[in-house]
Formats: C-alpha cells, sequence, structure tokens
C-alpha cells in the first residue's frame, strides 16, 4: 500500500505526507493554547479554524494524509461597460475550493489508497502539514512545499489505512531562506508582516478583510491589488517561489452581472440573479454576492486610481 501511495504522488506530481492521528489533536490544543496567551487573534481563530473543526472521534489506529497539490491563480473578467473592464484574480486554493478538495479525495481513495477509506478532515490544515514535515511556514505565515512553493492547495484526510511510522517534527519549522529576508514584509502593503514574529497581524491582512462581511476598511485600500478575494503581494515577492501560474476561470461577467454584483443583487429580475448566482457557484465562491460585490468594488476604485495616475500601480 506504501509503494502505491508513493507511487500516486509520483504520478500526480503531488507532495504527500502521513502521521498519527494524535497530532490532529495536539495541534488543535497547540492553537488553543496560542489563543489563550494572547499570541493569536481570537477573531482569526473563531472565523478561520474554530467554525472549522471536527468534533474529537476515537479513531483508533487511523493515520492522517495530506496531499500537497499544485495550484494556479484563475483570472476572471468582469465587463463594467461595453468597453470598459476589470481583470479579477483568485489565488490558488480560492478557485473551486471545495469541489477540488473533493477531487483530490477521490482521487486519493480511487488511486492512492485504494483499499482503505478516505475521509475528509476539518481542522487546522496548514498546523497538521507542517507538524508532518510535508510544509515549512514562510515569515508571511504561508506554507511551502518542496518544488511547488507557497501555490498549492493542501488536501488532508483521515484514513484507516496502515501506513510505516515516521518520525514528526515537534513544531513546525520556518523555513531557512527566511532567515535575513523581509521581502515579504516589505511587500505588504498593510503591515500585516511584523519583524517580530511569524503569526499575522490579523487585523491588518487584505486576505482576512475580503473574506468576511462588513464595510471596506479603509486601511485596506493603500495602493491597487488584484485579488477578487484573498492577497498574493507578499507571495509573489517571495525568492522561495517560482512564477505564478494563471489560468482563465473560463468565465467573464457581462455587464448587466457586473453591475448586479456591485449593488449586492438588490431588485434583480430572476434571469440575471440565476446568471449570476450559477457562475459564482462555478468558482466555489456560491451565495457571496454581497461580500465579492463589495471587494469587486474595491478593486474597481483601486484600478481606476492607477490608470488615472492617483496611485502607482
Amino acid at each position: 500500500m506504501m509503494s502505491g501511495l508513493q507511487r500516486w504522488a509520483s504520478t500526480r506530481g503531488v507532495q504527500v505526507g502521513w502521521g498519527p492521528a494524535r497530532v490532529v489533536t495536539e495541534e488543535k490544543t497547540r492553537i488553543q493554547g496560542m489563543v489563550s496567551a494572547g499570541e493569536l487573534d481570537p477573531g482569526l481563530f473563531r472565523h478561520e479554524l474554530a467554525a472549522h473543526q471536527d468534533p474529537d472521534r476515537p479513531r483508533s489506529g487511523w493515520n492522517v494524509v495530506v496531499v500537497a497539490v499544485p495550484r494556479p491563480a484563475h483570472r476572471v473578467v468582469f465587463a463594467l461597460t461595453r468597453t470598459e473592464r476589470a481583470e479579477a484574480l483568485l489565488p490558488p486554493t480560492y478557485f473551486r475550493y471545495t469541489a477540488s478538495f473533493e477531487d483530490i479525495r477521490q482521487d486519493l481513495a480511487a488511486n492512492g489508497l485504494p483499499l482503505a477509506r478516505v475521509e475528509h478532515l476539518n481542522g487546522p490544515h496548514k498546523a497538521i502539514a507542517a507538524r508532518l514535515g510535508l510544509v515549512r511556514y514562510g515569515r508571511n505565515n504561508i506554507v511551502y512545499a518542496p518544488g511547488i512553493g507557497s501555490y498549492l492547495q493542501l488536501g488532508v484526510f483521515w484514513t484507516d489505512a496502515k501506513l510505516p511510522g515516521r518520525p514528526a517534527p515537534d513544531r513546525p519549522t520556518l523555513l531557512p531562506e527566511c532567515a535575513g529576508c523581509d521581502r515579504c514584509r516589505k511587500a505588504c502593503p498593510t503591515g500585516a508582516i511584523g519583524e517580530d514574529r511569524v503569526l499575522l497581524r490579523a487585523h491588518l491582512c487584505l486576505a482576512y478583510a475580503n473574506q468576511h462581511p462588513g464595510v471596506w476598511p479603509e486601511w485596506a485600500s493603500r495602493g491597487p491589488h488584484r485579488c477578487l478575494q484573498g492577497c498574493l503581494f507578499c507571495q509573489l515577492a517571495c525568492p522561495v517561489n517560482p512564477a505564478l501560474p494563471i489560468e482563465d476561470s473560463g468565465l467573464s461577467f457581462s455587464p448587466t452581472e457586473t453591475t448586479a454584483l456591485l449593488e449586492a443583487g438588490e431588485n434583480l429580475p430572476p434571469a440575471v440573479r440565476n446568471s449570476l448566482r450559477i457562475k459564482l457557484a462555478w468558482l466555489g465562491r456560491g451565495h457571496m454576492e454581497t461580500l465579492l460585490g463589495r471587494n469587486l468594488a474595491a478593486l474597481v476604485r483601486t484600478l481606476r486610481a492607477a490608470r488615472s495616475g492617483e496611485v502607482r500601480a
């Protein structure tokens, strides 16, 4: 079974790691301790981690398998008028994340571990992958896999497969290339990456701001950005990363659909509402009309300001 898993990973061009189920409980406990000690922002924990945890269940003899899959960014086109358009990016993992996660699970179950059960694991994916030694953290609090960089998606799964034991780091480790390098910190337009720690200042993180509802914060509009959600400033500046692959999402939004999104879907004819929702669902961003409309409006403002010379592109 082990050779089959390694052969599957090699043929797919992915990295794979594994370890005992106790690693999940240990990482959850470690992260909760960071929250209690004030090292991790409670809001970040509540929105990004606590709401996505599996209830602890006895899994005697089970293992955790983590798969690091290279992912490109995806381009989405919005027609503002008949002659003006805006191109937005969805960074790696944002495009069809849930569907891709299930695709990985199905392929792993059918071809990598065909004699075992493979189930989704909801939890701190980055922390688990780092604890198993599959990835390392960069100073930007993003994880990197050997030969892939940070442009990846992590698939994290429970399995009852009997896998050989392997040593795992006692705690997540930092990329050695980060020593003496501060390119990501200088590239961050909002100061979310500090000099004193790896943990982000979540209240200043552009990706954190554009994933949660509310009024678009003034501090997040300090320069042009390209992402409908998420952020790529620090990753693009990182010398460890390869060039970012960008693919077409295959979708474009008409002026009518774009206007509807910018207006948060209010008082729309059913046909427009339905086409808008179908396209957002295909992107993996279903039921996010209000949030994405707000983000798109901010992106359009910065693009227009850059074109007029008001800010540096």
